[in-house]
Parts: structure tokens; sequence; C-alpha cells
């Protein structure tokens, strides 16, 4: 990453750019990737499989890609770190490896910190109306205004820098700030509120940071450790900077005070080193049931003419994160909107802040104004305070990284950009989600649309009102936000209905874009919102307008999207620098601007023709589709307040005590994920003996008569009368208080028997989660590779409409349809033709400047166009001359049919056939060699030339000549070649030195197709678009061989023809045998099934499968057994038998077990117990007294009910049991020892008690030795106390074999 500079040099560049973009492009080069030493792979047989590989081949195992599953990360610290070609030897050894079923080296990504030049801030403006229940309402001076709240800021904080916060404490203009005061004031600080900064590392150490540092959150991706420490050269301050923005600590004598000054703050170093997919999936994907919120601030090029996204696997580390990470609520991202205003950027090009999963967030100035780095578009949903004009505006105060800690340059007042502004509003959420933890992702949009405030900032002009009134801005989103109106919303906050998404149907009809500045295209499309259907929305929350067009340059176009309510949104600004590229290839898209409006309607697209840029050729709309993202229902359901925190005076402590008492997304308030059902009485763990399948509570009604003539569903202890709810307990499963035979469509039954409710995405499932769907809710997809169920195919999917599934696209397509195949975008250095994606185009095409394969002139065989005088070379029978192909060569010409031109004839020859002359120019007469010399040549030196009846000399360099100039050579003198008609010393690229039998060599032309050769057969490089294949210069490679930059290089052996060396690069197969991800197999492959596409993946529940789907399986993986087509794990009553490969019921006395027989249990039923030491369910002895040793019976605690003798260790805690202390265990044995006369029980009471005595020992002196330890700790604490806080070393790389300290030394 390179950090940007300060304003001084950014405005420089940007008066440079003023004069270098005019001058007019040409045709754009095709990217070269960057390779790195790491190799993403996809091990299915788990991480020990993956480990087993890379010890195998040498490879250094960073471990699963974040939270892919089956995605693994390997490195080669033994390759070069970058290089600009693949490694063939490392792509051989893994595409040879079988348990490797998908493996890419990765190439680098270019990621910029979007930390500018100083921003100015805004402030907020009244409660916006939204639907009926937020209309408007006046404005409230005194609520966001510092100077008229009870208890000034100023005089709250010690932190020094306080005072420079103005964002924080009323500095910007009129008074404004981001209104902290309130969700302060309320007892919100961020407190079990966890969020991670990816960027360049955090300085864990750091004295404003140290005691929030949370190392869960926290790793080093760039130096694969747990350690995010920054390296002290200068140029990594960036994460620190805005970690501290979120959580400095507050009333410390150390910088300034963070906006959730009392969140755990983890940093994950990234950017600090080569950026690639994989390490943005691993960064997305850190631990996503611990961290709340992900914060970045960087993102692909601000350059003005870049249009990049998130790669494949950071698409399925976004998608896990919103459907699966904080436990099912979704992960948070917030996201900087972009620097490049000084480039007329638009971030609706980045594929990030462009993206319906993250919050988008822009600048604003000290002053209310747009800073001059800010991006316009329709994706920004909100904005915070930032950095303005030097002079002018002040910047963002927070902490700063230095290694030595030097107290002058630990903090600072310069920080910039969109940088500052995305962690102000990560620390702002952060509040919101401590008010009310239940808060899903989409929540969370949806109290930012809310809560922000327009009326600070709308001195800038650009403000439009929606068809729900409310004000929204390309500059600001929906303005200003305000952390108490956020948290006030925040408790009374009921979670939104399901997410529905309605597709349009696509437009495909070809409309012509004229290149006339200020040209419109309008058109138009009726839809209805999907209404009647299962997909219907009525409430708008994000839309998407995906568009495929080609036109050059791109930048001049502007696009407008307008909604049945008036709304207008531009989803494209100009963007003068955008001369690089042509085409928008399925590029949705987005804008928050129609939020709360109907979808149903007259939607109008216009495409204009704005820019200065001159437009030679028409362009085209290729399609357009809309994409509806919102709810069936009103979404705003407020409930009243309740539980917000008691008052405890001003920012004091966090409301550590509020309840999380949101409904679920149904509208019910019933926790749906619970395995105590109503009427249960324990709340023990998912697995333990309590989560049987136990109608009533865990211990038996000994008030109640129990009975054995039951209902069916009850099991062998009875029940305590009829009908299925007076079980003791179930045969098979329990649904609410009732026994019953299996359990209902929509829920699964848990390992103990009960019954849960899938996730709401799910008809069938196997668990509870959304990734555990057997089959899809209606209106659902199944992503076969994710196993999650969505509304939508996500990007690099097809919609597969036969058992509506998303399948991913093969490994080159960036986006496919109806087959995994037939791609309609490629990956970005790649060219497509025909639907398939090719890294060279093939014959009869040439690349186009959109990276597609267009026809050539129809007697090329390859070109660089499509006129005929732009030939390459020539279709059989023609012959090549200056571009053209000709059925005959002209005049002064012959043809050569093994070089397949016309070749100039020699020297003062009208025609010939190949070097031999057959009649001679005038003034020229024909030799006996069959050449053609001048007339009256006999009459001068050999040195000169005859004219005007005069001798005349040769040029110096002409041994013989026919004129005076150097290229009126006919031979030459010693030590030059004669080439063409011109001496020279060596020959230039394109000839080639050819001996001749009685003269000097002359410089012979290369073939029309080589750019250089050494002979006439022997190129040894080739025009552009060739091909070089054994000094050959083709338009395409031969069968087996795939074009690796200008060069034809094998394919693996399996491949008929490929698209890249790897075994998994084939694109088509020899005849016989099938393509199965990109491989060539005699058969399917295990864990494919063949169908009409070719070889397609099993779903992951199946070893071999004989179709889609998890209810097509054949074979199971391990500790699952097939019932009916489908794998399942054993139930808790059940044990798999690994020879059978089923599972199998317990012995009836064991509850749980691990194996047959009665001496495999692991929990029991009542009123049996478990007996540890020989894993068997016994009763409790009568009268608490052993008879013999062979009495199938165990002493029982009175207070525990459990068998005493459980192990050998004394009496531990074991399900359904409480820990009691060593004292007591000592006493109670002894206390037994003493009333008992029976000498068979004297043996296992001694053993019991000396083995308690020998614990109570271990104890006493593991307390001695940490009182000690701790002791002396404090003396050297004290030794080496300087300053107040310790100083540590920049980054001190750790031994292989040791591990870090999780524990930070903080301040005395």
């Amino acid at each position: 990453m390179i950090a940007r500079t300060d304003l001084l040099y950014a405005l420089l560049a940007a008066s440079i750019g003023v004069f270098t973009v005019k001058s007019e492009p040409g045709p754009r080069p095709r990217p070269t990737p960057i390779f790195t030493n790491q190799f993403a792979v996809h091990v299915p047989d788990g991480s020990d499989a993956a480990a087993e590989i890379a010890t195998k081949y040498g490879f250094d195992n960073y471990g699963q890609i974040g939270s892919l599953k089956e995605y693994y990360l390997f490195a080669d610290k033994r390759l070069h770190k970058r290089s600009l070609s693949s490694s063939e030897s490392h792509h051989k050894t893994l595409r040879d490896e079988p348990r490797v079923q998908w493996f890419q080296q990765q190439h680098e990504k270019k990621r910029k910190k979007r930390d500018f030049v100083p921003a100015s801030s805004f402030s907020f403006s009244d409660y916006p109306a939204f639907f009926d229940e937020f209309g408007p309402r006046p404005r409230q001076a005194t609520f966001h205004r510092q100077r008229n709240r009870g208890v000034p800021l100023q005089n709250l904080f010690t932190d020094p820098l306080f005072k420079e916060q103005w964002y924080l404490n009323g500095g910007a203009k009129d008074g404004y700030d981001m209104n902290l005061g309130p969700a302060w004031q309320k007892g919100y600080t961020g407190k079990g509120v966890v969020v991670s900064i990816l960027d360049d590392g955090i300085q864990t150490n750091h004295p404003d940071l140290a005691l929030n540092y949370d190392h869960q959150a926290s790793t080093d991706i760039n130096d694969n450790d747990n350690d995010p420490m920054p390296r002290d050269n200068g140029d990594n301050k960036h994460g620190t900077r805005c970690a501290g923005e979120v959580a400095a600590v507050a009333f410390n004598q150390y910088c300034g005070v963070g906006v959730a000054y009392n969140a755990s703050i983890g940093g994950v170093r990234m950017l600090d080193g080569p950026v690639n997919d994989a390490v943005e999936a691993r960064a997305l994907g850190l631990n996503p049931d611990h961290i709340d919120i992900y914060s970045a601030s960087w993102g692909p090029e601000d350059d003005g003419k870049t249009v990049d996204g998130p790669g494949p696997l950071a698409r399925r580390a976004f998608i896990y994160g919103v459907t699966s990470g904080r436990k099912g609520k979704g992960s948070i991202f917030v996201w900087a909107s972009g620097n490049g205003g000084r480039h007329t950027d638009s971030c609706n090009c980045d594929g990030y802040t462009n993206s319906i999963f993250t919050l988008s967030i822009s600048s604003a100035t000290q002053g209310g104004y747009k800073p001059w780095y800010l991006e316009e578009c329709s994706s920004t949903l909100a904005s915070t305070y930032s950095s303005g004009t030097p002079g002018n505006d002040k910047s963002v105060a927070t902490v700063d990284m230095d290694a030595k800690l030097r107290p002058d340059h630990i903090c600072t007042v310069e920080h910039t950009g969109t940088s500052a502004s995305a962690p102000l509003a990560a620390g702002i959420a952060a509040l919101a989600l401590e008010a009310n933890p239940s808060l899903t992702w989409r929540d969370m949009q949806y109290l930012v649309v809310l809560t922000s405030r327009s009326g600070p900032l709308e001195k800038e002009p650009g403000w439009i009102l929606n068809g729900v009134k409310r004000k929204v801005s390309h500059k600001f989103g929906y303005g200003l936000m305000d952390a108490g109106a956020m948290v006030n919303l925040a408790e009374q906050w009921t979670n939104v209905p399901p997410q529905h998404i309605c597709k349009s149907d696509e437009i495909n009809e070809e409309r012509r874009i004229d290149p006339t500045y200020g040209y419109t295209l309008s058109v138009y499309m009726d839809v209805t919102g999907c209404s009647g259907s299962l997909n219907e929305v009525r409430f708008l929350e994000h839309v998407q307008c995906k568009v495929s067009l080609r036109f050059f340059p791109r930048g001049n176009l502007r696009l407008l999207l307008t909604s049945p309510m008036g709304t207008t949104s531009t989803l494209l600004f100009e963007r003068p620098r955008d001369v690089l590229s042509s085409s928008f290839d399925d590029w949705p898209f987005l804008s928050v601007h129609f939020w709360g409006e109907k979808a149903d309607g007259r939607w109008t697209l216009q495409i204009i023709n704005a820019g200065n840029r001159h437009v030679n050729n028409p362009g085209i709309l290729k399609k357009w589709q809309l994409i509806f993202y919102g709810t069936a229902t009103n979404p705003i359901r407020i409930r009243p307040q309740q539980f917000s925190p008691s008052y405890q005076g001003p920012y004091v402590g966090a409301a550590s005590n509020v309840q999380a008492s949101v409904a679920t997304l149904d509208g019910s308030s019933a926790p749906i994920l619970t395995n105590r059902l109503p009427g249960d009485a324990s709340s023990s763990s998912f697995d333990s003996p309590s989560s049987s399948s136990r109608v009533g509570d865990d211990s038996l009604d000994t008030t109640r008569k129990i009975l054995h003539d039951c209902d069916p569903q009850c099991d062998s202890q009875g029940c305590y009368g009829k009908g299925p709810t007076q079980c003791i307990a179930c045969k098979s499963y329990r649904l609410d208080n009732t026994c019953v035979s299996r359990c209902p469509p929509r829920s699964f039954p848990n390992q103990g028997g009960v019954c849960w409710p899938c996730h709401e995405s799910c008809e069938i499932c196997a668990g509870a989660g959304q990734d555990s769907c057997l089959s899809c809710a209606p209106a659902h997809l199944r992503v076969t590779d994710l196993a999650v169920c969505l509304q939508q195919c996500p990007e690099g999917y097809y919609e597969n409409t036969e058992n509506s599934t998303c399948v991913p696209c093969e490994a080159n397509c960036a986006s496919c349809q109806d087959r995994p195949d037939k791609c309609t975008s490629c990956e970005h250095h790649l060219v497509m033709y025909e639907n398939k994606c090719y890294a060279a185009c093939p014959l009869y095409t040439y690349e186009t400047q959109d990276y597609n394969c267009a026809s050539c002139h129809s007697t090329c065989e390859t070109c660089n166009g499509t006129a005929e005088d732009q030939c390459i070379s020539c279709r059989p029978g023609l012959f090549s001359l200056n571009g053209s192909c000709r059925a005959s060569c002209p005049v002064g010409y012959s043809a050569d049919k093994k070089r397949k031109e016309c070749v100039p004839c020699p020297p003062g020859c009208a025609t010939c056939t190949m070097s031999t002359c057959m009649s001679c120019d005038e003034g020229w007469s024909l030799t006996e060699e069959g050449l053609c010399a001048p007339e009256h040549r006999d009459r001068c030196h050999t040195s000169e030339y005859f004219e005007d009846d005069h001798c005349k000399p040769c040029h110096a360099s002409c041994k013989t000549c026919a004129g005076p100039e150097d290229d009126h050579c006919i031979s030459c003198r010693t030590s030059l070649l004669l080439q063409g008609k011109r001496c020279v010393y060596q020959c230039d690229d394109g000839y080639y030195s050819m001996a001749q039998p009685s003269s000097r060599p002359v410089c012979v032309p290369c073939l029309h197709t080589c750019k250089t050769c050494v002979s006439r057969l022997n190129c040894t490089a080739c025009q552009d678009g060739l091909q070089l294949q054994s000094g050959e210069c083709r338009s395409s490679c031969a069968q087996g061989y795939y074009s690796d930059r200008g060069q034809c290089a094998k394919c693996y052996l399996s491949c008929k023809t490929c698209s890249g060396p790897r075994r998994d690069q084939c694109v088509t197969c020899p005849r016989g045998w099938q393509l199965a991800a990109g491989e060539c197999h005699p058969e399917c492959p295990e864990g494919f099934f063949k169908s009409n596409f070719g070889c397609q993946k099993c779903h992951h529940y199946c070893r071999t499968c004989k179709g889609e789907g998890p209810n097509e399986c054949t074979s199971c993986p391990s500790h699952s057994m097939l019932d009916g087509g489908l794998c399942m794990e054993c139930l808790g009553a059940q044990y798999y038998d690994p020879l059978t490969q089923l599972c199998k019921n317990c012995n009836s006395e064991c509850r749980r077990c691990t194996g047959p027989g009665k001496f495999s249990c692991a929990a029991c039923s009542p009123p049996l117990h478990l007996d540890k030491l020989n894993n068997q369910c016994v009763p409790c002895c009568a009268g608490n007294e052993k008879g013999s040793q062979t009495d199938e019976c165990c002493l029982c605690d009175p207070e525990t009910g459990g068998c005493r003798n459980s192990s050998p260790a004394g009496k531990r805690r074991v399900p359904g049991t409480e820990f009691v202390s060593a004292d007591t265990a000592i006493s109670e044995v002894y206390a037994n020892y003493e009333g008992t006369t029976d000498k068979s029980d004297t043996a296992s009471l001694a053993i019991t008690a000396t083995t308690t005595i020998a614990v109570a020992i271990c104890l006493v002196s593991v307390a001695l030795f940490a009182t000690i330890f701790i002791a002396l700790q404090a003396m050297s604490g004290r030794r080496e106390t300087n300053k107040g806080y310790t100083q540590l070393a920049v980054r001190v790389e750790p031994s292989e074999d040791s591990y870090a300290d999780d524990n930070t030394e903080l301040m005395t």
C-alpha cells in the first residue's frame, strides 16, 4: 500500500493531471498480474489433510482462509514473493496431488489507504420523515449544541487532546458535533462490543489503546502470526490512528477519547505487504462470532479510472459474514467511501462501497461542506466529520504509532480523509450495538438511514427529497450520523422482517448510444415489485441496476435511474480519467436513495454522453436489469422505551444490564434456538443430559403415580397419564411438551431429541444455522458450495432454475448464465469469446478494448481490427501485403507460398519469381544471374553509377549502387550487410542474416508475422496478437497448448485444450473423458455426479452422490449414516458403528453412549446415575450402603444425587452437579467413613479420601507459588516503570515455539 501524501503534494499532482489527461489515450494494454508465493487451495478432506499436503511438498500452511471452510492458504518461502510469471513447478505439484480439488496462485491487488488531506465536518438536523412513524418534527436546537448541554464535555474528560476533538465537543461550525453526549450520558460507551480495524496493524502497547486491546480480534496476515504490531517505518500509522478514533481510553493523560471508549479493539495487519484475494478473505472472515464490527479505510485505487471490487474468496467472506457472523445476526462492515475527488472518481466503481453488505461512509468538513477529496455516488449511506482544507478546517485528533512511545509522538491531530470518517461511524455503531445487542446487519443500516441529519450539511448544494420525504445527497448520503439519536432508536428497535429480493426481467435488447455530445438514451421498464409472490418488495432498501454496455471512452458516461415515485439517483458521474477501458459487464450500480419507497411502477434508466472527450464510434447498451432489496411489510416497528439503563450520572460506566428482549425476525419474542422448551426446568447446555427428549423435569415427580399403559410415543420409563404430553420421556422426539414420531417441517431434532426450528431461510435442515439447510424455504435459492439459502445468487454464481440452486461459475468466469461454463464476463486478465474465457482470442478473431473477441475481416486469419487492411496473417490461398490479404501480388512483388506473403522483387526487377527477375525496370538490364543491373554500368568504376552521361560516386556505404543515396546500394563494402537497398552493420529487428553462395551475407526480412527472428523458420518474437510456438508465430496455439503472454505452453497432459497449465484449467477434454471443476477425468471423480452440464459437485453432506442436493447421497463421510439418500449424524441416544457405517441404539440403560453394551454409557436416564469408573448406568445403593463389589449400584451424594465414585479423583462436576470445595469433599469423605461399619466399602472410601487429599495439597501448593510469583512481579514492575508506561521494542519476532503473552503491561 502506498500511503497518501499531504495536501500540497496532492494539489501539485492534481495540477499535473490537468495537463496530462488531455492527450488522447491509445488502446489499453492488458494488465500483467504480479504473482506471489502464496496459493489458495481447496482441500475437501479438511485441515489434517491440508497439513499433510503442506508438509509433504514443503509449503508453509497458513491455515484456513478466514471463515471459508475447506479453503487453506499455502506459501513457499523458496519462491520469489513477486514475479511476473506463475510457478509452473508449484502448479504441477498441486495439480498432481489428488486431495487438492482446486488451487490458485495469488496475484497482487492494488489497494490504497484512504487517509488523504484535511477534510471538514458537518452537523445534525431534525429527525427526518420516514413512513408515518417518522413524520417531520420541529428542529430542537438544544439537541445538537454543546453550549446548551447540562454538563460540558470539556469539564468531564481529562484527556489532553479532547479539546482538539472538535467533532465530539461542539467544535464544528454553528456548534455542531456528532452528538455523542446523550449516548454517553445514558452510559453507552461500547462495553461488550468488539471492533476490528482491517489495515496496516495497530500498536497494541499504546498507552491509550492497551486497556481495550483484544487479541481475539487481531492477527497479522502479512507475517502470519497473531501480533498486529506495525513496522515502525513511518508508513504504518494508519491502522493505529483509526483504532484510536474508535476506542481510545478515556479519563487518562494520553491523547483524546474514543467514540466507544470502553469497546474492545483489535487490528488486522494486512496492508503492509502484497494484498490478494486470500488476504482480504482472511481479514473479512476473522473470528466472525467474536468480532461485531469490521472497519476498513482502504480500497481499490481512487484514480478515476479503476473499476474493481472483491475477488471470489472475498465475496464469499462477505456472504458468510452477513449470514453467519455474530451467531447469525450478521457481521457489520463499515467502509470508507474513497478519496478520489481530485480525480472525479465515483465510489460506485468501487465494489466494496458499492455493496449491500457495507455501510459506506463519506466525509464532511468542519465548516459543513464537501471536502475536496470526496467522491460522489449513490451508494453512500451517511457521513461523519473529517479533514478539510488546511488552514481552514481542522483534521481528526487521535493516537499515533510510535514504537519508542515518546510522549510527544504518540498522538496526532492530522488524521485525514474518509479513512478518518469510517472509524467514527464504527464507534457510533458500537454504541448502538451496546444499546441493543440483537441488532442485525440490516437493522444497523436502518438506524443509520433514520437518524442521520441533513440539516448541518444543507449549505452544500445537491440535496434531493426522495419519495418518502427524506433528504438525501450523492455527497453525504442521508447526512451526518447522530450518536444520541441512534442509541435512542436502538433501544426501541424491533428487528426488521426478513429481507426479500425481487429481480426484474433482464432486458437484452441492444440499444445504440450515439457518440454526439449531450446525447441521452432513455430506456424504461415496468415492474410489479414481485407483487403477490413470496419475493414481494413493498418497502425498498437497496436497489441495484446491473448494466452491460460498451462505450469508448467510458468516462464520458453519466447514468441516471428514476423511480416510480419520481426520485432520480445518479448511478455514475463522468470520470474524465477513465479512458483505459470501454465497457461495463454486469456491473451492479447500487443506490440507497430509494429507501422506503415502493418498487412497483415504471423505472427509467438514462445514459448520457456528458463528457468532454471526443467519441469516434457509437456505443451499445447490451442489457440491464433491476434488483430490489426490501420487505413486504412495514419494517419500522418501534417498541416503547422499557429497558433503558437507569441514569448513573454523566458518562459513568457502560449500560451492561440492558436486556436483549428484542423480537425475532418472525415477530415473536421467544428464543428460537434454545434447547429448553416451555415447561422445562433446566437450562443446561445443549449437550448436557438435561437436554434429552424428556417432557417434564429432569428428575422424576415422586408425588405422581407412574403408569405403564402409555401413549406409543412414550419410552419405557412410563407416563403420568394418557396422551403424548404425559410422557416421562419421549421414545423419539419432543416438540414443545409433546412427544412426536418425527419433527415437523422447518424443524430438526437436536442430539437430545428436541425439535428445534430451522433458520428462516430453510425448509428442511440438519441444524439451526443458515448453513445447515437441506432444502430452502420458498423464494430462496441454495448456494451449493456455501450451503446457505439466499433469495438471489451472489456475484460469480448462476441460477439453476430446475432445482433452485446457485451454482458457482467455473474458475475463469467472473459471472455466468445457465451453466458454469457459459461466461457473461471474465476475470480481469482473460478475454471472452462465445461465452468462454481464454488467455487469448481464437482464430479469425481479435481482442477488443473491452476484453471480448470480435471477428476479423473475411480475408484475415488473425487481425487487430475489423477493417480489411488490419490483417496480421491471411487465410489459406491469400498473401499478405501491408496489412491486407490478396489473391495475387502486384507488380514488383512475388507471391511466396511458404511465407504466405508478397515479397518485394530484387532491385530493378519489374516482375520476378521469388529471388529471380523475369523482367527489369526501364534503365536496367537482366544479367546472367537472373538479376537486374543498371545499363551502362560497364562505363564506370565499380563504386560509381552512370547518370547524365557521367559517372558519379556511390554512397560511402555502397560497393555498387544505382544512385547517390544510402538506399541505392546494390552490394555493400566489406563488413557491411545488404538490407533491402541499404548497407548496415547488423540486421535490424525484423530481418535475419542469410549467407549467399558467392557473396557476403544479406539481411532477409523475417516472416511478416515475426517481430524478430534468427532464420526464416525460427521466429523469436511475434507480432501482437500472435502466439510463438516452436519458432512459429501462430494465430492460436495448437491443441494441448495455451497462450502464456505471447508464447504457447503445454497444457496439463489430460486436457485437450486449456486456459492455463494447471490440472484444473482444462477447457475441453479428450473424447470419452469428463470435465469436472476444470479437470478431465475418465469418469466423474468422487464427490461429483454426471449431469447435463458435465460433472457437478455433490452436496457437502455426501461423499458420493447420484444427483444434486443433500438427498441424493450414495455414500457418506465418516461418522454419518446414509438414510434414504440423506447423510445424517447419529442422535444423542445412538452411536456410530464404523464397521457397518450405521447409527445404532445405545443400551437401554444409557441415554448417551460411545459404543455398544452397558459399559459405554456417557449419560443416564433417571433414576439411574453414571458410574464413571465403569461407564455404566446404575441406581443408588439402598440405604447408601454397598452390599458387595458385585452389586451394580453406587454410593450417591445426598446433595448432588450423583455417584460419589464417579472418577478416581474424588467428587468432580458432572452434568447436573455443582463444584464443591476440596475441604468440603474431605470432610464428607471422613464423615461417611466414620459412619459406616461395612468393611467392604472401606477400600473405596480410603482411595477416594487419599486422592481428594492429594488434590487439595496440589491446590494449596499452586496457590502458594502464584502468590510468590505475583509478589516478585510487582517488585520487578516498580523497578522497570518509566514515565508511567512500559516502553516496548518495535516488532520482536517470536521464535516458532514461543507464544506471545496476551496481557500487555499498562501504566502504573
